[in-house]
C-alpha cells in the first residue's frame, strides 16, 4: 500500500511540474506572438476555399494570427506578409500586370517608390486577392510565386 501511494504522489508531482512547464511555455509563446492587425472584408463563401488552400509557410515564414479574426485575411512572418480576400479590384491604368501560374497580378509599389514593399492584387479574377509584401522580403515577387503555386 505504501508503494502505490508513493507512485501516485510521484505521478501527481510530475503532472503538476509538467502542467506548470506547459503553462510557462504557453505564456512565453503568447507574449512573443501578437496578432497582426489587418483591414480586410469579412469572410465570404467565395473566399473560404482560397483561405483554406493558402500555405502554412510562405517564404519560410509561418502563418500568424490576424485580428480581427473574422476577416478574410492570412498573415505570415514579421514584418507581416498579408493576404486579403474579397478586396476591391486594383486600377489597371498604367499598371504592371504579372502572370504567375495562370493568375494575373497587378503590382503596385507600397510607400514612396516602393520603400515599404509591393502590393499585388489579382486582376480579372473572383474573388479578388491582395498580397502585401514588405520590402524585407525582396524580391517580393517570390511571395507571389509561392502563393500562386499553392492556389493554382
Amino acid at each position: 500500500m505504501i508503494a502505490s501511494a508513493y507512485v501516485v504522489k510521484r505521478r501527481w508531482t510530475r503532472i503538476t511540474t509538467l502542467a506548470a512547464s506547459g503553462a510557462l511555455a504557453l505564456a512565453v509563446l503568447t507574449a512573443c506572438s501578437t496578432a497582426v492587425q489587418v483591414r480586410a472584408p469579412d469572410i465570404t463563401p467565395a473566399c473560404e476555399p482560397v483561405l483554406a488552400s493558402a500555405p502554412i509557410n510562405l517564404l519560410g515564414e509561418l502563418q500568424r494570427e490576424t485580428s480581427p479574426s473574422q476577416v478574410a485575411a492570412i498573415a505570415w512572418g514579421d514584418p507581416a506578409i498579408v493576404l486579403a480576400c474579397g478586396v476591391d479590384p486594383a486600377s489597371t491604368i498604367n499598371a504592371q500586370v504579372i502572370v504567375v501560374d495562370g493568375i494575373e497580378w497587378v503590382a503596385e509599389p507600397a510607400g514612396v517608390d516602393g520603400a515599404d514593399g509591393t502590393v499585388f492584387t489579382t486582376f480579372d479574377s473572383e474573388p479578388v486577392l491582395q498580397l502585401r509584401v514588405p520590402a524585407n522580403y525582396r524580391p517580393e515577387i517570390d511571395a507571389v510565386a509561392e502563393l500562386s503555386a499553392a492556389l493554382s
